[in-house]
């Protein structure tokens, strides 16, 4: 049984949210490693097939897509969230389509025989775009941590999410709380 993330919106087997999170987190955040080895981990542990070492090319690839996505997570006002996610997925090559390789049917977004980063253009453009229709753009952010750039998607039930992790949540909450609890000098 394939792995299920909690960003997958769309019952693919690639999470295209969650492939798109952690591509965006890896190449745009300070002090990741975004080499061909780490990006081809990286899609692997999202599903996609992944036979071999990612090429240079593809790697640059990976990194420029990284850095379109970028955008919408940051993107507070949600007609340009669309507009910006409209304009990658003009980008990405589609032809959805139904497709059973021993997984059971399930849809494909880019073309039979697409490239990997096709694939994964594809992919996370997508689910990005179900977020968006599904939970409306609000639901995908950069984190409130002064100190992290980390990108989120939240298309959990309950409160919306500020921040990208428990960590950081935890992190300014102590820091909210201390705050309060230090005496005020008159």
């Amino acid at each position: 049984m394939t792995r299920t993330s909690p960003t997958e919106v769309t019952g693919y087997r690639n999470d295209g949210v969650g492939t798109a999170v952690a591509l965006v987190n890896v190449v745009t955040t300070g002090g990741r490693d975004a080499s061909a080895e780490t990006l081809r981990a990286l899609l692997a542990s999202y599903n996609f097939k992944v036979d071999e070492l990612l090429t240079e090319d593809e790697t640059q690839m990976l990194r420029d897509w990284a850095l379109r996505l970028r955008p919408v997570f940051a993107e507070v006002d949600q007609a340009l969230a669309i507009d910006l996610l409209n304009a990658l997925m003009v980008e990405a090559p589609m032809r959805p389509h139904i497709s059973d390789h021993g997984l059971g049917p399930h849809l494909h977004y880019g073309p039979p025989g697409a490239a990997l980063v096709d694939r994964v253009k594809a992919n996370t453009a997508v689910g990005l775009a179900f977020v968006i229709c599904e939970y409306g753009a609000g639901r995908l952010g950069v984190c409130l941590d002064a100190g992290c750039e980390r990108v989120y998607a939240d298309i959990a039930r309950g409160p919306r999410r500020r921040y990208c992790s428990k960590a950081c949540l935890n992190r300014n909450t102590v820091a909210a709380f201390r705050a309060r609890q230090t005496p005020t000098s008159t």
